[in-house]
């Protein structure tokens, strides 16, 4: 009897004693993954004074390299709504880009359009009719091509980007935005004409300063 008892007591121990160790080891390795994917439009585009993005520019049908650097130079409440002012150097036009972050992603201030909305995930598709002068009634459509992957463009790698096209019918052009998750736009590309699949201005990131 004595013996029956002491190999259930053993056996009880070494089961109890398993499980812990088991426990331990999917503790730790929660504790040792990859943080969480963001879900937040926003966290692809951080907006505060003074946020700087630097950007070699390649012309296919000039054949000319360039460089263009967008700055956040200021922020003002517009409607009880903070609203972030970006300008490029050198000028690229007379408009600044505004542009807010708000519950449902982030908004083009003046079109009062979502560039990235909230949830982001890949294959979203959501669409605004474009209320300002520029092409007031016409469509811009959307679409996250992919969320939370990894990417390399230019010289860098991002662990988290997200990559979405838009088709602006107000323009006539497409474009594919790349962005990273806590830098902000990496890669722009324009095609020549809406839908087209002909590459005519590409952005590629080479530095950048983000608070």
């Amino acid at each position: 009897m004595t013996t029956t008892v002491t190999k259930r007591l053993a056996y009880t121990i070494w089961v109890l004693v398993t499980a812990a160790a088991l426990f331990s080891v999917a503790r730790a390795a929660r504790s040792q993954g990859a943080r969480p994917k963001s879900e937040l439009g926003s966290d692809y585009f951080p907006l505060s004074v003074g946020n700087t993005w630097h950007y070699a520019i390649e012309e296919h049908s000039r054949r000319t390299s360039e460089t263009v650097t967008w700055r956040v130079t200021q922020r003002e409440v517009d409607r009880g709504v903070l609203v972030y002012h970006l300008w490029p150097t050198p000028a690229q036009g007379d408009d600044t880009l505004d542009l807010s972050v708000v519950h449902g992603g982030v908004l083009e201030w003046s079109s009062e359009r979502f560039v990235l909305k909230n949830p982001l995930h890949t294959g979203d598709r959501w669409s605004d009719v474009t209320n300002d002068a520029r092409g007031k009634g016409k469509l811009d459509a959307f679409e996250v091509v992919s969320a939370g992957n990894s990417c390399s463009v230019g010289d860098h790698s991002f662990d988290d980007c997200a990559t979405v096209r838009e088709d602006d019918d107000a323009n006539n052009v497409t474009s594919v935005t790349t962005y990273a998750r806590g830098v902000g736009p990496v890669k722009y590309v324009y095609f020549k004409a809406l839908r087209s699949e002909e590459v005519d201005t590409v952005l590629t990131i080479k530095s950048w300063e983000v608070h």
